[in-house]
């Protein structure tokens, strides 16, 4: 389904059609849930799928994964996603928000620090072996039958389940090797981060985001380049092409609104951002991914291991 203008659909827990338990979490069968929503669209939540059987495909902002058996994706609130599943998948879907995962947890800012969520290096997707598979089974067994049943205290044990599961999933991911950036410029840059992502349509300069973390801008860049090896206002491009990205993949609304909609002065100079920072047009780019659905699926990111 593709929207008419350029806000995607955004979903919170419990908008599904069926009695909300939590508006903090949410488990179900992901058979029962893929004809309940608009496709592309986005959540406010942390959302997890893991398609036991089937193919298809899944584009995630503007990268396309194949869809395996006993695939594994990780989105974050505010990613847009769209998936093409065979009419035999069957799986599991799992939505927490941040405030869920770290209630009764002293360090706050867990969930971030699990390999599968870091903001410096996420990962959509995890392809599991058979082996992997298995043992991870039981723990979303655990997780149904907690849910299901409701008993006093459900929720701890939720949490801890939850934990587990994406402790797990992280082993399967493959390790990249990379030097650990200063404890320091990694958690500025984590709070940068949040900050784009909730502000990037209409605040474009690295200096305004200094301000708002109470630095000054060339810390910012410092701590940014250090962890992430890119400039702040190269992070803020490349979060508002992949936006771009996205409404151009997703929607047939016009170069002119996508313009207004990420607060460009003018569809020229945002056709020739787009073209800098691309190589193409806006309407070049569109027209390149007209056939995208039908195309070979996108190199899997990460490969299953033995580990």
């Amino acid at each position: 389904m593709s929207p008419t203008c350029c806000q995607f659909p955004v979903f919170r827990i419990g908008a599904f059609g069926e009695s909300v338990r939590s508006h903090h979490f949410d488990f179900a069968r992901l058979e029962k849930r893929m004809s309940l929503l608009p496709y592309p669209h986005r959540h406010d939540f942390f959302h997890v799928v893991w398609v036991a059987h089937g193919s298809g495909h899944h584009i995630i902002d503007s990268e396309r994964y194949e869809v395996k058996p006993d695939t594994l994706f990780f989105m974050s609130p505010g990613q847009v996603h769209d998936f093409q599943l065979s009419e035999d998948a069957t799986g599991y879907t799992i939505n927490f928000s941040s405030e869920f995962f770290s209630l009764q947890l002293q360090n706050k800012k867990i969930l971030h620090e699990i390999p599968v969520y870091k903001p410096e290096s996420p990962i959509a997707a995890v392809y599991m072996t058979q082996q992997q598979a298995v043992s991870l089974r039981p723990v979303i067994d655990d997780i149904a039958a907690e849910y299901e049943a409701e008993e006093g205290g459900y929720e701890d044990v939720l949490r801890s389940y939850l934990a587990i599961f994406l402790i797990k999933a992280s082993r399967f991911a493959e390790p990249v090797a990379c030097a650990e950036p200063a404890m320091r410029a990694l958690m500025l840059t984590r709070r940068f981060k949040a900050l784009l992502e909730q502000h990037f349509r209409s605040v474009g300069d690295a200096a305004e985001y200094a301000r708002m973390l109470r630095v000054t801008e060339r810390a910012l860049s410092e701590a940014t380049r250090r962890a992430l090896g890119a400039t702040a206002n190269k992070l803020i491009r490349d979060r508002v092409m992949l936006e771009a990205k996205s409404l151009l993949l997703h929607s047939a609304v016009p170069v002119s609104q996508i313009a207004d909609q990420l607060a460009f002065e003018d569809p020229a100079y945002f056709s020739r951002a787009f073209k800098k920072h691309t190589g193409r047009s806006p309407q070049d780019y569109r027209q390149a991914l007209a056939n995208l659905h039908t195309e070979s699926p996108r190199t899997p990111a990460v490969r299953p291991n033995d580990s």
